[in-house]
């Protein structure tokens, strides 16, 4: 019997009559741990309970071209099959679940499904930031805010995550959450980082304050990033030609904000030829005979795993919609940390698919396999539910069909924007 299978027996048995599709995905003792960590927890049986809203909070980024009173009926969520009185019965659901029970859930579906047991393999991860736009109501723009240019503020409000990602399997490991105001180096202090790994950061993340405390908080936790063009340094012992152990001072603003922090720190710099172009990099691996340069080089492309992760969220979960629904900044954290826990389950049932036909995780087509599991799972709540294991099987020994060919090597774009073209002026603030 496969993990999936085996999966399915021990959790199908649980739930009622018109959830089982649904508790083959994630297990409804989480979902009842986490409305009671927070406080949640349905005390009286509505026809929308606590536990059926968190499952349409999660709907709402599976079937994001559905309206909310068509989530609910597509999902079966109403109570003992009961109709709802009216539509606004899910929008008041939402509004008192809130959104800390989503931010929990996703926490333990991350422990539980993506962290690996203890390995001395160093395991590939990065860090990015990525934004969303919201609904530009007063509430949103109060305290979510929005990005500014020369020409002012942006006509939507946004809003900011911080994500920690698996660059074999565009898994998601952490995030963190927050407006405008809060930057990504701030949000990303708070990730929980794995025990041997190698986690991959951008130049906008070079902080010593930041760097030491996330080698420092468990065993073997490296960090490679480039390195700036106007790095003040001074070497400390060359190990091979473009390859050295440096100091780098600690700035007195960093030291006064963080009083432990030495007046200096060393890490090891590189310096390789990558497209005719020498790049520089910075990284905690100090041992340059089992981590050589070059390697370390090609590594950082991985990099980019994260970005293409993040495509996944924004054009094949959510369809290319450029703001997310919500209009209230409780329900706007509410539903993003739905669309986050979609794409783990998503994901995470892409990692059998991967298994079953022997390749990566990242060799199985997102869009494609994305498209046929919620088939599957919009044909379920139609049919029999027994039917279910048998679908989900036939959908393993489909995988073939949704493997990706192979990459091709040495393939590089630079970083351009298409300009759109438009023929309407542009509204300005005084228009919005």
């Amino acid at each position: 019997m496969s993990l999936l299978q085996h999966a399915l027996c021990e959790t199908l048995p649980r739930v009622p009559a018109r959830l089982e599709t649904l508790a083959a995905l994630i297990d409804p003792a989480w979902i009842e741990q986490a409305l009671a960590a927070t406080g949640k927890a349905s005390i009286r049986r509505r026809k929308l309970p606590a536990d059926h809203a968190v499952w349409l909070v999660i709907g709402l980024a599976l079937f994001r071209n559905l309206p909310l009173w068509q989530v609910v009926q597509q999902l079966a969520l109403s109570l003992d099959e009961q109709a709802l009185p009216v539509p606004s019965a899910s929008v008041q659901a939402r509004q008192r679940l809130g959104d800390e029970p989503l931010a929990h859930l996703f926490g333990l579906l991350t422990q539980a499904w993506s962290r690996p047991q203890h390995s001395e393999a160093l395991r590939v991860l990065a860090v990015d930031g990525v934004v969303w736009c919201a609904p530009d109501t007063p509430e949103n723009r109060q305290q979510l805010g929005s990005c500014r240019t020369q020409h002012g503020a942006l006509p939507w409000t946004q809003i900011r995550a911080v994500c920690l990602m698996d660059t074999l399997s565009h898994e998601l490991l952490d995030a963190r959450l927050g407006g405008m105001d809060c930057g990504e180096l701030t949000l990303a202090t708070s990730l929980q980082g794995l025990d041997h790994s190698l986690t991959l950061f951008d130049r906008a993340y070079f902080s010593a304050a930041f760097l030491l405390q996330w080698q420092g908080q468990g065993v073997s936790r490296h960090w490679l990033m480039r390195a700036k063009d106007k790095l003040r340094y001074e070497e400390v012992a060359l190990l091979a030609p473009g390859d050295s152990v440096i100091r780098m001072p600690v700035s007195p603003q960093a030291r006064r904000q963080h009083p432990e922090l030495p007046r200096h720190w060393q890490a090891r710099l590189i310096e390789v030829e990558v497209a005719g172009q020498k790049r520089r990099y910075l990284t905690s691996l100090m041992d340059h005979q089992a981590h050589p340069a070059e390697v370390l080089a090609r590594l950082y492309c991985e990099r980019w795993e994260i970005e293409l992760g993040f495509r996944e969220i924004k054009q094949s979960l959510q369809d290319a919609e450029p703001v997310l629904r919500s209009k209230q900044p409780e329900l706007v954290r509410q539903e993003l940390w739905g669309v986050l826990i979609a794409y783990t389950l998503l994901r995470r049932w892409m990692r059998e698919m991967a298994k079953h036909a022997k390749v990566e995780p990242r060799r199985i087509s997102f869009h494609t396999a994305s498209y046929a599991i919620l088939n599957v799972l919009c044909f379920a709540s139609m049919a029999s539910a027994s039917t279910l294991p048998a679908q989900l099987a036939r959908l393993l020994e489909q995988s073939r069909l949704f493997i990706l060919p192979p990459r091709r090597p040495g393939r590089h774009y630079p970083r351009v924007v298409k300009n759109r073209a438009h023929k309407y002026p542009t509204k300005n603030a005084s228009q919005r």
